[in-house]
């Protein structure tokens, strides 16, 4: 056998900090950016802010090739979707189910929940709702237990089926009176099960050591208040999106400083002004590639809801951020990235723009209507009813077909608990 040494070159993507820093920002808040803006300034000599005043607004134009660090996807620290995907690294998954579990898991609240249904995912991916069912089902198999489920009750039966020791008595409980719990009717549940109070408080002792919310332990997140990036305005007759600049500190450079550069100071100075000159000018070159970004995506994104801007919320169209990012040319994970915590403020109130990406629904005529717009007539609909004689969710379901509107039982339940409306039975009790 012969050994030998050989050359190879190799041509590999690699972030530079700057391109890192810039990805970071862009997944920023308003207020989180602020924040770090305000900190730069006080490490960095360079930066100077000043209040925010007004500037002409700046406005969508379309058409800028985006720049390829915004298709890479940005690893962080210890987060629930980093422990969920380190576990599926461990799995032998095909390419195609590691993709689709990998997106589901970005679809996770911060507790751990899916922020949308099995059907609404396999409408907004394009592809069967089997997949979807197996993708969902392993990663609740995944730990903390109770991770990837809709409902607090499907939680907290995940967990229990890891344990594996609860009783039949401990999961009726869970699936079916988690709300007479709340209410302490203990001795309704006993007579309702034919067994002694005893055992309906030591199966609440049993549930109460479960975690409703599974994914809280990793969630990085603290209360806020919300700072709009952005604003819906009519101008000239037309609905443009424009940056709100009164959101973020202008900020100067010293060029002081920078004169110190030129006067052929030390090794060291030299270097320190060199460095803190680049950081400098990286932070600006990376917040000004996140407004562009953030412009060029929300553009797109309310070209394609032009009835909700004319018409309000009711008239949100389905979309996809695949949709947008097929259009903007870009990886569907920069306009996740993008849009992430950023809201808008429209002439309809004040909204995430993540609420905008909608599933859709069949109506008889063939055409598709969002969740957000059934979702609204259900409300409508339990708003209008007799209050001695509330709509069960089947009369909902009959009087939604009426408009010719297609929807199961299940679906209007779904989205009943998702708006937390009571079911009609507890609407109905609620007047005695």
């Amino acid at each position: 056998m012969e050994i030998s040494l050989a050359a190879q070159q190799q041509q590999k993507l690699q972030l530079t900090p700057q391109m890192r820093q810039s990805m970071e920002i862009l997944h920023m808040s308003a207020l989180e950016l602020n924040e770090y803006i305000k900190q730069q300034a006080v490490d960095n000599p360079f930066i100077e802010l000043q209040p925010a005043k007004e500037t002409p607004l700046s406005h969508y134009a379309g058409g800028a090739q985006p720049d390829w660090w915004q298709n890479v996807d940005l690893s962080g620290d210890a987060t629930l979707e980093s422990v969920l995907l380190e576990q599926l690294a461990c799995m032998k998954l095909d390419r195609t189910a590691l993709s689709l579990c990998s997106w589901i898991i970005g679809n996770l609240d911060d507790k751990g929940y899916l922020l949308h249904s099995k059907e609404e995912l396999s409408a907004m991916k394009g592809i069967p709702l089997a997949q979807v069912c197996d993708a969902v089902s392993l990663i609740q198999s995944l730990e903390p237990y109770g991770v990837g489920a809709s409902t607090l009750a499907e939680c907290l039966v995940l967990q229990l089926r890891q344990q594996q020791e609860s009783s039949l008595l401990v999961y009726s409980l869970v699936q079916h009176d988690l709300v007479s719990i709340g209410q302490g009717k203990l001795k309704q549940l006993a007579d309702k099960y034919e067994t002694e109070l005893a055992d309906i408080k030591a199966a609440i002792t049993v549930i109460s050591t479960l975690n409703p919310k599974p994914g809280a332990l990793y969630s990085r997140e603290k209360p806020q208040y919300i700072m709009p990036d952005l604003a819906l305005r009519q101008l000239e007759g037309k609905y443009e999106v424009i940056l709100e600049r009164s959101s973020l500190p202008t900020i100067t450079l010293n060029h002081s400083y920078l004169s110190m550069l030129e006067q052929n100071p030390s090794k060291d100075v030299h270097r320190y002004l060199t460095g803190h000159w680049q950081a400098a000018k990286g932070l600006t070159d990376s917040i000004e590639r996140r407004k562009a970004t953030l412009l060029r995506a929300a553009g797109v994104m309310f070209e394609m809801q032009a009835e909700f801007c004319r018409n309000g919320i009711l008239h949100i169209r389905p979309m996809t951020m695949k949709q947008v990012a097929e259009a903007l040319r870009i990886h569907e994970s920069t306009v996740s990235r993008a849009i992430s915590h950023k809201y808008i403020r429209t002439p309809w109130g004040l909204y995430e723009l993540k609420y905008f990406f909608a599933s859709s629904i069949h109506h008889a005529d063939g055409s598709m209507v969002s969740a957000i717009y059934m979702k609204e007539r259900i409300r409508a609909l339990i708003a209008a009813e007799k209050r001695e004689s509330p709509l069960s969710d089947q009369r909902i379901v009959a009087l939604l077909a009426g408009e010719g509107l297609l929807i199961s039982r299940r679906t209007v339940t779904k989205y009943r608990e998702q708006m937390n409306i009571m079911t009609s039975a507890w609407r109905k009790r609620s007047l005695k």
